[in-house]
This record gives C-alpha cells, structure tokens and sequence, in this order.
C-alpha cells in the first residue's frame, strides 16, 4: 500500500496552498528588499529598512547600546530583532527596578515568543513608569521610530544605576579582597603603624600648650585685647596685619609682618607699604608689654593645694572658735591682778569656752544623729548595688577577655563588624526608649486636651459662626455629590467611547495583523513541506521495501525450482519461459516507472518556468511601486510649492 502525499497531489489543491508561499503573497503595505536583510532576520521586517529615518534610529539605538555596556550590538550575525530586544531586556535587568515579572529573552524566538514578549516588556516598561508609551506590535514589527526613545531612557537608568552602586561596588569588592589578601603598602603601614601612633603621641604631649603668664584682674572689653590677652598668657605673640595694594598682581590679602618685611627686601613691595609694616610692629610691641604689666608668672603666688583645700574644708564656726580662742591667747594681764588670779581667770574662760564647744557639738551631734541614719541606709544600699554592679562589671570583663581571647586574624573582621552592629542595636534602643517617652508625653497631653474639650459645654460653642459654617458644610457635601455623580457618569460614556474606538483596528495593527499573518502562512508553509518530504521519504522506502521482497522472493523461487527444472528438457523449457514473463514484466514496470519520471520532470520544468514568470511580476511590481511613490513625492513637493 502506497500513500499518496505527492507535492502535486491533492492536499495542496484542497487547503489552497501554492508551492512557494513567499512568491504568491505580496502586499503594497510591505516592500520586500531581501538583499538589505541580516543572515536570520525575518523578511516581513524587510520594509523597515527602506526608510532612511528608520535606519537612522537603528543605528542611534545601537549606538546608545554600546555606550551603555550592551556589547552583543556588535555582533554581525545576529538579527535586528535580536539586537534591539536583547539590549532591551538587558536594561531592564540593570536598571534593578522591581517589577515582579519574568523577563525571559531567546534568540532566533519563534512567532509566538516574540509577541509573548512584546507583551512582557510593554507591562515591564508601564510598571517602570516609562515616560515613551510603546506598545506590543511596535516591537514587533521594530518601529524604531518609537522604540528610539524608549531605549534612551532606559539607558539613562542604567547609567544612574550604576552612578549610585558604583562606589558601594567598589568598596565590597576591596572589603572582599582585604579579608584574605594585604597589599605591600599595607603591611608597611600595620608595622608602622604602632611607631607611629607612640611618636605622635609624644609630639602631641610635649607641644602641649603651656601657661607661662596669668592675669592680675584687669580685663579689657575690647574683644580683640581680649583675645591677644588670653594668646599672651600662653607665650603667643599675635601681630597686626596692615592691607597691602599690588596693582599688578591684583592681590589684597593679609600677611603677617615678617613675610612683609621679607617681600620688602626681595623687592615685592613698597617702601611705604614697609614703613606701616614696621610702625604697626612697634605699636604692637608697646600693647605687649603693656599687657605683660598687668601679668603675673604662673609660677610665683601659687598657693599648696593641700593648704588651699584646708582652708576650703573650714566651716565659720571653727573659724569663729579659733578666732576667740586666739583672743583668749593673745589678752594681756590686767593691773592690778596677780598672775595666779589671771591664770585662774584664764583657765575659767577655757573651761567656760570648752563646755559651750561641748554643748554645741552634741546639739550637732543630735541634729545629725537622723541625717546619718538615712545616709548610712543610702549607704548601704549603694555598697550592694555597687556590689551587684562590680560583680557584673567583672563578669563583662570576663568575657570581654575571653573575647579578645577568641579574635584572630581570620575572624577580626567580622568581630569588628559584630561590634558595630552591638553598638547600633544600644543606640537603637536608647531611640526606642526616647520615641517611647516622647509617645506618653505626647498622649498624655492629648488626653487633657480631650478632657478639657468633654468638659466644656457644647452650648457654649454651637454659636452663629458654627451653624454658619456647617451649613457650608452641608451644601458643600451636596455640591461634592453631585460632581461624582456627574464625573461618573462622564466616566462611564469616556469608556463607551474608547471601547468603540478600540474595536476599530488601527492602521498600525491592520499592518501587524498582516504581517503576523503572513509569518504564521510562511510557518504552515514551511511545515507543510516538512511534512511532505517525510511522506515522499515514506513512500520511497516503502516502494524500495516492496521491489527488494518481490526479488528476493523471485530469486528464492528460482533457487527452489531450478533443480527439479533442470532433470527434464519439459520442466527446463517452463522454467525457461517463466523466467521470460518475468522479465517483460520487469521490462513493462520499468517502462512505466521511467514515463512517469519524465512526466514528473515535464511539470517540474512547467512549474519552474510559471515560478520565474510570476517572479519577474514581483520584481515589476516592486519597481513600478517604487515609482509611484517618488512620483507621489514629487507630486506633494509641487503641491507644497503651488500652496
């Protein structure tokens, strides 16, 4: 059994498809210029190429790919498809906007996968908030014109991405390398470091500032004496500038009066500007030494700091009792009186002043008998708390130790950044604590504010001024009403209207129908003839299969009859004659196979001569087309001219 699925048969004259898709279809919309296009590009987008703005676009596109880093712009052997959607999606991805779609690019995408993502990009670019509007059958069908500016703004995002993650970039990729790898400088630096640290320390401690001189109480209220006083006092010497005119330097700065005197000498100044230098020097020198009287060394009159924090330490009633006991001392004996009336006298007075010193003290001893109380419970309360808090200071200082303990170099990094991040959580928490306490201060005085509100009479404040403005309020509200009511319905016939709209194709998506349609012709085509050479393929191989067992049975005939023919001359002459009929059947069946190839050669060739004939149609059509439209440009330019 033969199945008959020939490429003349009835399948293509019963599903109306020609043997060459590409020659039978032609459109006036499409002028096809195969010999523009790309290995791999698609010849429905041959039209593109025919207008010079359009390859302009292209080349700007591919210009602002390359400078934005999408180097698969360069490479020849893709398609334009490729290239501009590739560099599309590439500056989606680096632009890092999130947008929750699955952006997924192939090249060489099929009819379907192109339109699945023109789609995508069109809802990727709406969610980015592009401000170009492009739709799916712009990139479709590269409308260049369109996708241009779409592509400069997504550029710009990737160039402002990369500007703000540049640095960060950079810093984690020296982070990254700075954990495991030092350069020589480095390690110079670490050694050197610690020397460095005890040298600067040690400068910074031995210039320290030392006060030389102090003042005896006379301050001035001219701020700049102020200011030269306290400079004095520390062994400075600040001298006043005077302004200097180089006309042609045109400089008006202030320098100090040794560079003036030194520019003087080199020849770079005037001798005028010399004098003042030198006069306003003297008058400095004067208010010095002036100031310098009203000082005193820091060394001299200084009193002991333990006599000074005795003194301090005095309260007025000792100093009251030493005061008259000094008078006691120092009272001289009357005359007339003998010395051992005068020493009882004094031992009297001694005894008198003792006893009231007594009797003060324990007046303050029982005054402060409750006092001390009170502080030694605060006292011992302090000790233990002191206690709990230095037993917990010791047990930080523990682990702090044991933690030290535990930092080596591989892990340093990490410790300094946990330390950090500690740090930050206390802080964290102290704002917690602040937020938390400026939330109930703030809630607290709200609530007397809500108080003071319910307890004020609502009468008092419905007054003229109030139902005024609620009648406002009121009209207001039914003013606001009415306009949604409006809006609404203004609303609803705006989207009757675009609907209506919508349903009427425009002549942008007539010509993507069509060329989607002639793509999907070219793809049934194409798969249509696939089909058939496997038919063929079948048909033959079957055919073959068929010949091979008729001769192998044939032959295993002949083997089996050929000894019983050869015994008898009867046998010999049938077996003779059969193997004859054989062969005119052979013979027949070869004539009959080698017609039917030259009547398939003689379609063939008819076939070939109709196919150049209708592309020799094609191409007149497309050079008379050509025609009419430079002579409809022609013909616009005069009319542009007679208007």
């Amino acid at each position: 059994f033969f199945l008959d699925f020939s490429v003349g048969g009835t399948m293509s004259d019963d599903y109306g498809y020609a043997e060459n898709p590409s020659a039978s279809t032609s459109s006036s919309a499409i002028k096809r210029t195969p010999g523009k296009l790309k290995k791999g590009e698609d010849a429905s987008f041959s039209h593109v190429f025919t207008d010079d703005d359009q390859v302009a676009k292209y080349d700007a596109i591919v210009e602002l790919l390359l400078a934005a880093g999408y180097f698969r712009a360069r490479i020849s052997g893709l398609s334009h498809f490729d290239k501009v959607i590739g560099g599309i999606t590439w500056c989606i991805s680096s632009s890092q906007v999130d947008v929750d779609i699955d952006l997924f690019f192939q090249e060489d995408s099929n009819m379907g996968m192109k339109i699945q993502l023109g789609e995508i990009i069109e809802k990727t670019l709406t969610r980015m908030g592009c401000p170009h509007p492009l739709r799916a059958h712009q990139i479709r069908g590269l409308d260049f014109a369109s996708i241009h500016p779409v592509i400069r703004w997504l550029v710009t995002k990737v160039l402002e991405v990369r500007k703000e993650t540049g640095d960060l970039l950079r810093v984690v990729s020296e982070w990254q390398f700075g954990k495991k790898y030092s350069l020589p400088s480095d390690d110079e630096f670490e050694n050197r470091k610690d020397d460095a640290a005890d040298y600067a320390r040690d400068l910074s401690f031995r210039y320290r500032p030392s006060r030389k001189f102090r003042s005896k109480g006379n301050f001035s209220t001219d701020e700049e004496d102020m200011v030269q006083s306290t400079l004095l006092e520390y062994g400075h010497k600040a001298y006043r500038t005077v302004a200097q005119k180089q006309d042609k330097r045109q400089l008006n700065t202030k320098n100090s009066q040794a560079a003036k005197l030194i520019e003087a000498s080199m020849g770079g100044a005037s001798t005028d500007d010399v004098d003042a230098a030198t006069k306003a020097r003297e008058d400095d020198e004067r208010r010095f030494q002036k100031m310098l009287q009203n000082m005193e060394s820091s060394e001299a009159g200084s009193v002991s700091n333990n006599v000074l924090a005795g003194l301090i330490g005095m309260q007025s009633d000792d100093i009251n009792r030493m005061e008259g006991e000094m008078e006691g001392f120092s009272s001289s004996k009357p005359a007339g009186m003998s010395s051992k009336q005068f020493e009882e006298e004094q031992h009297a007075r001694r005894v008198e002043n003792l006893q009231k010193q007594i009797a003060a003290l324990k007046e303050r001893l029982l005054s402060q008998k409750a006092p001390h109380h009170e502080l030694s419970s605060e006292l011992q309360q302090i000790e233990s708390v002191l206690s709990e808090k230095s037993s917990k200071n010791q047990h930080i200082v523990d682990s702090l130790a044991k933690f030290d303990s535990m930092v080596t170099d591989e892990n340093r990094d990490d410790i300094e950044t946990l330390r950090a991040l500690v740090l930050l959580n206390e802080n964290l928490k102290k704002q917690d604590e602040q937020f938390r306490a400026n939330c109930k201060r703030q809630l607290q005085s709200l609530n007397e504010k809500i108080k003071g509100i319910q307890n004020t009479d609502p009468g008092a404040l419905d007054t003229e001024r109030d139902k005024l403005i609620k009648d406002t309020h009121e009209k207001d509200l039914d003013r606001l009403v009415e306009h949604r009511q409006a809006l609404g319905k203004k609303i609803r016939d705006i989207a009757m209207v675009e609907r209506k709209i919508d349903e009427i194709p425009s002549r942008s998506e007539l010509q993507q129908y069509q060329l989607q349609l002639v793509e999907l012709y070219e793809q049934v085509a194409a798969k249509l003839t696939e089909t058939r050479k496997y038919y063929h393929n079948y048909n033959t191989l079957n055919a073959t299969l068929t010949y091979l067992t008729k001769e192998i049975s044939l032959i295993n005939s002949i083997n089996d009859n050929y000894k019983a023919a050869i015994k008898s001359k009867k046998n010999r002459d049938a077996f003779l004659q059969s193997l004859e009929n054989v062969i005119d059947i052979a013979q027949q069946n070869l004539d009959k196979t080698e017609q039917k190839i030259a009547d398939e050669q003689t379609v063939l060739n008819t076939t070939n001569m109709e196919y150049q004939n209708l592309v020799n149609k094609e191409r007149t059509y497309h050079k008379l087309v050509k025609e009419f439209e430079v002579e409809c440009e022609r013909n616009e330019k005069l009319l542009a001219k007679i208007r």
